[in-house]
């Protein structure tokens, strides 16, 4: 008896193999477009959402009620969230949800010290055609958006201390010497990690401040210490970032400064008229960028009122040569650089790092006289020198280092509203 082997059927399993092949390319291809499509919108949507209740609080805020889930800020925050989610097609519907939340700033990531971080997360389900065919009904999305706000922030950097640096290592305020720290109105601010960020160690000194605020810690030593406030260490480190918001705009400097009348006065209409020190000279009201690179030990007074001092040089120094040389002179009382004296230009590095430079400023009282206003330098090496009259600096002392010289007491009658005043408005920033 003969046998025949059979073929009948072979093509429709070979078919139905191919289809289900075919479907898969078409269900990778067409609900996978589709799938991709919907997760970039949704991305948008929970991008502009974020945005639109930051936007919200900043119009609404409420502090007495922020931590409420219903009602108040947080209210006010999801309200404008999912309207705009709705009007991008998600509206917290059958197959989409979208959740809003928000969490205070850390104190340290806004200017103000206050802040939001407004989180909203979108959920999306899309319904799919050929991908049924290999038991893929639907496909699940989910993206979110944060967008951090920051409030306005109006008033003196670096929370009202009259002695800031913010050298992020090393000893940034050094204490020790012959000469006695008189310190009212603010306290002392070291930005360095350093095991030693503050010091001082002389029994021949005293320092008498407010407070002392530092990232890394502090070494009195011997010092005669009268801090009346409190002593906190390991406070948050800041960068460059943190802070540059708090400087003022550094001017194009397109001007040229002309004596007369015993005066050097700035050219009209001027972003800041240049001028070199040299000797004895009074400034009337202005704006000056001084050219000078190293200009000390300084023969001369530098008097004026009214007036601000842009430095534009990395290597500045301006060191006074003893008695009868010295700087006297006052910040502006109005204007964009209300309450700053003295700016020179910071350095920072290709990675927004800042860096100190040759800079180099001695700051030296002229017997009764007072000098009044910011002197932000937050490359430079200050010294501070004491005053043998009745003067007293009225200035908040910015620097990347301070340290003391000479022996006549060193006072610093720092009064905010004569000193420059941050004025930073809302921010928004995508986080992620």
């Amino acid at each position: 008896m003969q046998n025949y082997s059979s073929e009948k059927g072979q093509a429709l399993i070979i078919i139905t193999l191919a289809a289900t092949i075919l479907f898969g390319f078409a269900a990778l291809a067409i609900d996978g477009s589709m799938v991709f499509s919907d997760k970039r919108h949704a991305q948008n949507a929970a991008d502009t959402a974020a945005f639109a209740g930051a936007l919200a609080y900043t119009r609404n805020n409420n502090n007495d009620d922020d931590n409420e889930e219903e009602g108040g800020s947080m209210n006010v925050i999801r309200t404008a969230a999912r309207d705009r989610a709705t009007s991008n097609g998600y509206d917290n519907g059958p197959t989409n949800d979208v959740t809003v939340s928000a969490t205070d700033v850390p104190s340290d990531e806004c200017p103000a010290g206050t802040g939001k971080d407004i989180t909203v997360t979108i959920t999306s389900d899309v319904n799919t055609t050929f991908a049924r065919v290999i038991g893929r009904n639907q496909v699940t999305n989910i993206v979110s958006a944060t967008t951090r706000v920051c409030g306005r922030y109006n008033g003196p950097p670096f929370n009202g201390n009259a002695i800031v640096s913010l050298a992020p290592d090393g000893t940034g305020y050094e204490g020790n010497g012959n000469a006695d720290w008189i310190i009212e109105g603010g306290g002392i601010f070291a930005n360095s990690s350093s095991f030693i960020a503050a010091h001082c160690q002389s029994a021949a000194t005293s320092i008498t401040v407010p407070s002392v605020t530092v990232v890394g810690d502090v070494s009195w030593g011997n010092c005669d210490m009268n801090i009346s406030g409190p002593t906190d260490t390991a406070a948050t480190q800041l960068t460059y970032s943190n802070y540059s918001s708090l400087f003022p705009r550094q001017p194009a400097c397109n001007g040229t400064a002309t004596p007369s009348g015993g005066q050097w006065h700035p050219q009209s209409g001027a972003d800041g008229s240049r001028v070199a020190f040299s000797g004895d000279m009074d400034f009337a009201p202005g704006l000056y960028c001084v050219t000078n690179e190293t200009v000390g030990p300084y023969h001369g007074e530098l008097t004026g009122s009214e007036v601000t001092f842009y430095i534009m040089s990395y290597n500045f120094e301006l060191k006074f040569n003893g008695a009868g040389n010295s700087f006297n002179a006052s910040a502006p009382t109005s204007g964009e650089y209300k309450g700053v004296l003295m700016y020179l230009a910071p350095r920072v590095d290709s990675n927004g790092n800042l860096l100190p430079t040759g800079q180099a400023l001695d700051l030296r009282g002229n017997g009764d006289g007072d000098i009044i206003g910011t002197i932000i330098a937050p490359s430079a090496y200050v010294t501070m020198f004491g005053n043998s009259g009745a003067g007293a600096l009225n200035s908040q002392i910015i620097a990347y280092l301070i340290d003391s010289g000479g022996t006549a007491d060193i006072h610093i009658a720092y009064n905010a509203n004569d000193n420059y005043q941050a004025d930073i408005p809302n921010t928004l920033t995508l986080l992620r």
